[in-house]
């Protein structure tokens, strides 16, 4: 089937931009609220929205772009597979078989069970939409519709576990920093730096399992301190 290619215009562009930068927000807003709530603490209770959704897509940005890099990458895979001739059609099957093989190998490789349980519902998901008869033909005969229920579902998924991974690391003590932190009543010693919620330093107490509070206005200095090395790096 020839595909007919559509120029787009400028009110096209814009439409498409501001869907994705919406989309973007949302997984940010997804992937911050999956890590703070490991500690206990719901950040829209401290911060806008906005401004939240914001900080959490510059966190997961170049994961999305590597993600949207990887499904058009695969349309363009499958582009060339349905071009492939009769004769050699009987082992185009091999290609994608290799590829979700070697993709199922690595999350397993990598422990992340989430991601391959996330990869099963996306192609649940896209069987259910597909084999439905109250779906509309138009929707279903889609070239979009792979990329859409991939990045609705696989996506949002992908960015939680994101969020909730790099939190466990803080609490599991596999964190990479330890920081002192300066108050006027006292000094609060090998605690991990999980973040700032606006006005408010949040720090976790690995000796006490226990998230710690402290206002940016009462913070005198702040120091950073690599666990492999005496090299700080000081905030004032």
């Amino acid at each position: 089937m020839k595909r007919v290619q559509k120029e787009l215009s400028l009110a096209d562009v814009a439409g498409w931009g501001s869907a994705c930068v919406t989309f973007g927000l949302i997984q940010g807003a997804l992937y911050l609220q999956a890590y703070w709530s490991q500690f206990g603490l719901d950040p829209f209770q401290f911060v806008a929205v906005g401004e939240l959704a914001l900080t959490g897509l510059a966190g997961i940005g170049m994961v999305l772009g590597l993600m949207l890099i990887t499904l058009l990458l695969g349309g363009w895979v499958e582009g060339k597979l349905t071009g492939i001739n009769t004769a050699r059609n009987r082992f185009a099957w091999l290609a994608p078989v290799l590829f979700f093989t070697g993709l199922g190998a690595i999350i397993w490789w990598a422990s992340a069970w989430v991601l391959l349980i996330g990869m099963l519902l996306t192609v649940g998901c896209l069987l259910v939409v597909t084999l439905s008869p109250v779906v509309p033909g138009v929707v279903k005969e889609s070239p979009w519709l792979a990329y859409i229920v991939a990045m609705l579902v696989y996506v949002s998924i992908a960015s939680h576990w994101l969020g909730s991974e790099r939190a466990r690391a803080i609490i599991d003590g596999n964190g990479k920093h330890l920081a002192t932190v300066i108050i006027e009543t006292e000094t609060l010693r090998d605690l991990n730096l999980v973040g700032r919620l606006g006005d408010t330093y949040a720090l976790w107490d690995p000796a006490r399992k226990t998230a710690v509070l402290v206002p940016a206005g009462d913070v005198r200095k702040l120091e950073t301190a690599r666990k492999q090395s005496a090299a700080t790096s000081r905030v004032r």
